[in-house]
């Protein structure tokens, strides 16, 4: 009815000039004009659509349409939302390095918040340097460390001065080494290089027998009870040996006192490296290669022929010690470790004797028509081992030898010092396989000295992360991978210049109540204006 009366009732001009827009009405309510909604719906009942009004979009009027007043929303009272980033691993990581921090601005008081920021996407997120600017942005590093630039240009022009600056870096280094404990590890590293100008890169095989130009990189560690921590590094000439490194890496660093223990693997054991330690008056423990002349005339015939028994990781170690006039020979026996040499030497025997009887039977059945080829020496060689012939090749199966000039250490010290040795090839999975290090793109040596610099601080912050772990009693279950990808779920987003984090789910909450990482609102805004 209120349309048959809008009908009758004369309108005025401005309603007839009036561009009323698609799927809308006009209508006249006690004397006056309102633009509706219209749309049409569908009855059942009649079986046809039929008009249906909708909201009313407001009043019209000679100076045009007035908005309905509660539709209008003023813009001052909308949020304004401004950006939206990740959070919570840039908090973890920015609250355990503070020291690296004031390290870095001591010795890089123009670079530092740029090594600093690096360093830490590139082991939380990729490694990769063309990607560093989208990673920047999408952090709460870019608000921490805000207007960094990390173009193309500005990156080739950064490494290349920070990688002039080796003294620095050594120095920033040294500071590290008086700090941590007094057990030193020492190991090489072969890192592939696909530069055609690193003069350092030289062909050679590395561990994994793979033929390519690369670097030898030496690093020394302190030893913990559960991580080697990386304190100082030197990348040398691809085809320098780790033992001709050794010397030169001790002076650098300026290590010259028995407060120190060496523990190298059995690359470090000639007698030119057991002098250069005597000269610098340093204590070591260094396996020895089996076969050497300390043990090869002195093998315990029997089991019982050990002098004592002690158990690790629930493994039952035999033992004897040789006293010789300069230095102490420890000899150990691991029956598990015999074992698995054993299953091992016999499983490449059997394959090995099976194509010998297989070699034997054709030249005896090439001789049974007149037509032999081999002599009776040769087909006599070609009789199967006895496992008599495998133990005699092999006589040091399942052992051990340590030799230390610290005569004040039982075998069972010795022998529990040297297996933390084990610290060090977890920091290189980690270095290789979980930080992806394992290459280098750099064209010149300085470009390579800073990415290994960098590098070097990305693997500290990933090993102290492995620590933290550990002490939550979690390193079974969670990996350092495992550890950046839940925390980098937690965002936060910038709501009328505030931060708010975002709803946590339940098993993300779990594991920052473990490592007791405040990702509260306020804690947050602390953050960025203290």
């Amino acid at each position: 009815m209120l349309c048959d009366v809008t009908k009758m009732i004369e309108k005025p001009d401005f309603i007839l000039q009036f561009q009323k827009p698609e799927n809308t009405e006009i209508k006249h309510i006690r004397g006056h004009w309102y633009l509706y909604e219209r749309h049409n719906k569908y009855d059942p009942s009649i079986k046809r659509s039929r008009k249906v009004s909708g909201k009313c979009l407001g009043r019209i009027t000679e100076q045009g349409l007035i908005p309905t007043k509660r539709r209008l929303v003023s813009v001052d009272q909308k949020p304004q939302i401004s950006d939206v980033v990740e959070v919570g691993s840039s908090v973890f990581f920015y609250e355990r390095t503070a020291e690296c921090r004031e390290r870095l601005q001591k010795y890089f008081p123009h670079l530092w918040q740029q090594i600093y920021v690096i360093s830490f996407i590139r082991s939380m997120y990729n490694p990769r340097f063309r990607r560093l600017p989208l990673h920047y942005e999408n952090s709460f590093f870019a608000h921490l460390f805000p207007d960094l630039n990390f173009s193309a240009l500005y990156l080739r022009q950064f490494l290349k001065k920070l990688g002039k600056q080796r003294d620095t870096i050594s120095a920033f280094m040294k500071e590290s080494i008086d700090r941590k404990r007094s057990f030193i590890l020492f190991d090489g590293h072969r890192l592939l290089s696909a530069s055609q100008t690193m003069e350092f890169a030289e062909l050679g095989y590395d561990s994994k027998r793979r033929f390519k130009p690369q670097i030898n990189l030496l690093y020394l560690f302190s030893l913990s009870e559960q991580t080697g921590h990386p304190m100082y590094y030197k990348q040398y000439i691809g085809s320098t040996p780790d033992v001709s490194a050794f010397s030169d890496i001790l002076q650098e660093v300026g290590i010259q006192n028995n407060h120190y223990t060496v523990i190298a693997d059995k690359g470090f054991g000639s007698d030119e490296d057991f002098a250069l330690l005597d000269r610098y008056k340093l204590n070591y423990l260094i396996p020895l290669k089996r076969g050497n002349r300390y043990i090869k005339d002195r093998l315990p015939s029997s089991q019982n022929d050990y002098e004592a028994v002690f158990t690790y990781h629930g493994r039952a170690i035999q033992c004897k010690r040789f006293d010789e006039d300069d230095c102490v020979i420890h000899l150990y026996y691991d029956a598990q470790l015999y074992a698995d040499e054993l299953s091992d030497a016999s499983s490449r025997q059997e394959k090995l004797n099976a194509t010998l009887e297989l070699k034997a039977n054709k030249e005896l059945k090439r001789r049974a028509h007149n037509k032999g080829r081999l002599t009776d020496e040769e087909l006599e060689a070609l009789k199967p081992q006895t496992l008599a012939e495998l133990h005699a090749n092999i006589p040091e199966m399942g052992t051990v030898t340590i030799r230390t000039n610290q005569s004040d250490l039982n075998s069972k010290q010795v022998y529990y010092m040297y297996k933390q040795r084990q610290a060090i090839e977890q920091y290189f999975k980690t270095y290789g396989d979980t930080m992806e290090f394992e290459a280098s793109y750099m064209r010149g040596r300085d470009e390579e000295e800073a990415w290994l610099f960098l590098n070097h601080l990305s693997s500290v912050f990933a090993i102290e992360s492995l620590e933290e772990i550990a002490r939550i009693e979690e390193s079974k279950n969670i990996s350092f991978k495992d550890l950046t990808q839940t925390l980098n779920k937690v965002t936060a987003v910038k709501i009328d210049n505030r931060w708010k984090v975002a709803p946590i789910k339940r098993e993300v909450e779990k594991l920052c109540k473990k490592l007791d990482l405040n990702l509260t609102d306020s804690h947050v805004n602390e953050l960025v204006c203290p």
